[in-house]
């Protein structure tokens, strides 16, 4: 199977276009009437939902099914992401692009989009075979997937989704994602004066104290991580304080133990309480998104295992457990998994990407549209 050339300056030029725009979560309207223009100098339209999504469906070239396959990233970036300014340097031949180091770099996940771009750019331009496609540019996934939670279910009615949205290199996987609960315990106890008579008080940030030394945070087991990362309460040092709150959450790829979970958070409340009166507390949880697992003989996946070799990567499966807007995808219906965008250490100021990185992802994606435009999945 062989690839047209890509041309890696304009792709490098793309990008850099990308991450110069600024598009925080929930703030995206000018990056995505950047993609519209972009769309439109190849003669593409798209309509945005609701949600402020960008949808672009595109029809099939030399394929002989009539499957949808779907395209996704997102157009949102964790702050600091203000005026940046990416800084591109040569190395062994190769350039990493970074920021200026006040700043993030934006390649979560801008380093999925471009490649993205560029490679239906090339098909199109060259009558390269590739199935029908949907391509997804959501808002808000950075915050809450709140843009892939607003798609329509006609949005959703394809038939395979691929996101570019991970870090590490080309060939990676993602086939398994976590279920993620976010709670909220409220501890109250009873305020007095600090100095006067604070045998009298209940302090409500110690009962939040022995709350947390009794839960098992960290790494609960090899699938489950629990997670303390609010802590407030008190209004001044002369006041015993009568109100602590605490926010956390877990993460997991088993039902039942995430149950377990919140059923011995749920007890450790009850038993702490008990064991300090005058207190008492409210507990409550909320799933942002449930957990996956797509089967590896699923065909849209060994459609990628061929196409990864094709494109001479060794493909490996990984379970993360991060989530992402394809969580929402397959808990609506619609299988997909998710692959690396090229970047490092994302969300920080030291997030970088190789060139070669987003070269190879293009080539890889060229692969990957030939091979679903051929084999059904």
């Amino acid at each position: 199977m062989s690839t047209v050339r890509v041309d890696s300056e304009r792709l490098l030029q793309t990008f850099l276009e990308m991450v110069r725009i600024d598009s925080p979560s929930g703030d995206e309207a000018a990056f995505r009437a950047y993609l519209v223009d972009r769309l439109a100098a190849e003669g593409i339209s798209g309509v945005i939902d609701a949600g402020g999504n960008l949808i672009v469906d595109l029809p099939a070239q030399q394929c002989s099914h009539d499957r949808i396959l779907v395209l996704s990233g997102h157009m949102d970036v964790v702050p600091p992401c203000h005026n940046i300014q990416p800084i591109v340097q040569d190395v062994d031949g190769d350039r990493i692009i970074t920021s200026d180091n006040t700043t993030v770099l934006g390649a979560d996940d801008k380093a999925g989009l471009a490649p993205m771009l560029e490679t239906v750019f090339l098909c199109r331009k060259h009558q390269l075979p590739m199935p029908q496609l949907r391509l997804i540019f959501t808002t808000r996934e950075e915050t809450s997937l709140g843009g892939a939670k607003d798609l329509s279910d006609e949005s959703l009615g394809a038939d395979f989704a691929i996101t570019l949205d991970h870090t590490g290199r080309q060939g990676v996987i993602i086939n398994q994602a976590p279920t993620y609960i976010q709670f909220e315990i409220t501890c109250r106890g009873k305020s007095v004066h600090a100095g006067i008579m604070p045998e009298q008080g209940v302090n409500a940030i110690v009962f939040a104290s022995k709350v947390i030394e009794r839960l098992p945070l960290g790494r609960v087991d090899e699938q489950t991580t629990c997670n303390i990362g609010f802590l407030n309460g008190g209004k001044a040092t002369n006041i015993v304080p009568d109100l602590a709150t605490l926010k956390g959450e877990l993460r997991g790829h088993n039902p039942q133990t995430l149950e377990a979970a919140l059923a011995h958070l749920e007890q450790t409340l009850a038993e702490v309480s008990a064991g300090m009166p005058g207190t008492s507390y409210a507990f409550t949880h909320f799933t942002q998104f449930e957990g996956y697992h797509v089967d590896e003989q699923h065909p849209g996946v060994k459609n990628l295992l061929s196409a990864a070799r094709n494109t001479g990567l060794e493909p490996h499966f990984i379970r993360t457990n991060g989530g992402s807007d394809n969580n929402i995808f397959v808990q609506r219906g619609l299988p997909g998994v998710v692959l690396s965008a090229g970047y490092i250490e994302p969300h920080s100021l030291k997030e970088r990407v190789r060139l070669s990185e987003m070269t190879l992802c293009c080539q890889f994606l060229q692969n990957i549209l030939e091979t679903f435009a051929h084999e059904p999945f």
